[in-house]
């Protein structure tokens, strides 16, 4: 019987040599990728073949050689001497033509959310060089707060132009300390002409009031946004006097996402008084659920009032509390038909809204909660901004992989993928 060789190897160390060797094809196959996305990204922009002459006669940038970057981090490992093409005008001044971000950049919700959350910018330099990420002065790290403390406020002093409906909502969170009482983040979402929308301004308060509300609309009024044609939300009082005094000509549109529930509780209600004459609850409220968002599908008013009459007839008898409850906001339903626009079926909701903060539960989850009003009002903003960032270098997920950004380049086909250009510390 033979015996296999004693051997020092291990199990692990097989593993590290194949990892090794793996991430050194990965990092040379990575780079080689990069430099023709670069190249190629130089040739758009030149708009001609290499040596090819004459042209249209508006040709701005030329070739112009090429320079190195002597490290570039990206999730495998390190880059060294990435070529990179260069370019310039036809008066010989040379124009960047990628920007070269720090790595930082693509941890910025990270970084956000360790820094208003409480960890210290010295806690943050120690745990990236952990992580083997690279160095970071805690000064570096305070003055990327401090930048993106000043582009938040920029962006909430911008100029209000073109907006005509708007979506008000409240996102709910908790406060620190026990027995505190929640805070409210009053948002207001405008839609534009062409049906894109974007987050206006929000406002911190403790209830969703009059006064709070008047205060995010009257700041919309000093920023240029003097007339809306419409208004979304849900039914809180408070909502409802603010838009009355600062927006009274808007036409008010009911969430009708919300009715719906308020709906189904006074339905409820009233199936609840039959249960002797063996009411079926559930096959009652999946019916009243289609045809009340049929009622919704018609084209125009005139349509949409047929429709409400004869749901109404069909659940008078079985649902007087439902169909009473209905008739009464009538001149709410279908205030979002009035508009001459296209996209005139997304403002019947305030899904704009709540979707503009889908991720901010999640976001704030990880919070023991807000400190202060101050203190929430700091956490939306660099929320908001930290959104922005993510859109432009990508969003990281938690297995290293980034996601792509596509440059807007005369040629479609171009993408590059920005979070891999990046400097390291």
């Amino acid at each position: 019987m033979t015996h296999v060789p004693a051997t020092h190897s291990t199990l692990s160390r097989l593993m590290r040599q194949v990892e090794d060797q793996v991430r050194e094809h990965v990092l040379q196959t990575y780079k080689s990728y990069l430099e023709r996305l670069l190249e190629a990204l130089r040739d758009a922009v030149v708009g001609r073949d290499r040596y090819a002459r004459g042209g249209p006669e508006d040709v701005s940038y030329y070739r112009y050689g090429y320079r190195k970057w002597k490290t570039v981090q990206v999730p495998w490992g390190t880059l060294t001497e990435v070529r990179v093409p260069r370019i310039r005008t036809s008066c010989g001044k040379e124009v960047r033509l990628v920007t070269y971000e720090h790595r930082l950049k693509a941890l910025t919700e990270e970084l956000l959310l360790g820094y208003v959350g409480g960890m210290s910018a010295r806690t943050w330099a120690i745990l990236l060089r952990e992580l083997g990420i690279g160095e970071a002065h805690p000064q570096t790290l305070l003055r990327l707060i401090k930048r993106l403390r000043e582009e938040k406020e920029q962006w909430r002093r911008r100029s209000l132009r073109g907006v005509k409906a708007l979506v008000l909502d409240g996102v709910w969170a908790k406060r620190r300390g026990r027995g505190q009482k929640k805070l409210v983040v009053l948002s207001a979402v405008g839609v534009k002409e062409d049906g894109s929308h974007e987050l206006l301004d929000w406002v911190v308060a403790e209830q969703e009031d009059q006064a709070s509300y008047e205060r995010l609309l009257t700041r919309l009024y000093e920023r240029g946004l003097h007339e809306v044609e419409l208004v979304v939300a849900d039914e809180a009082e408070g909502i409802r006097q603010a838009v009355e005094t600062v927006y009274p000509e808007a036409k008010k549109q009911v969430c009708l996402w919300h009715l719906q529930g308020t709906l189904e509780q006074k339905l409820l209600q009233d199936m609840g008084e039959r249960k002797g004459k063996n009411a079926d609850l559930q096959k009652e409220r999946r019916a009243f659920r289609a045809e009340y968002w049929k009622l919704f599908e018609a084209g125009g008013k005139e349509d949409a009032a047929r429709a409400l009459e004869a749901f109404v007839k069909k659940w008078a008898a079985k649902a007087p509390r439902m169909t009473a409850s209905l008739l009464w906001r009538k001149d709410r339903l279908f205030s979002y038909l009035e508009l001459p626009y296209e996209w005139k079926e997304k403002v019947r909701t305030s899904n704009l809204a709540e979707n503009m903060f889908r991720h901010m539960r999640s976001f704030l989850r990880r919070y023991p909660g807000y400190m202060s009003r101050a203190h929430a009002d700091e956490v939306v903003g660099l929320y908001v901004v930290g959104m922005q960032v993510i859109q432009e270098v990508g969003r990281r997920t938690p297995t290293g992989s980034s996601s792509i950004s596509t440059l807007p380049l005369d040629s479609p086909a171009i993408v590059v993928p920005l979070t891999l250009i990046s400097a390291v510390w």
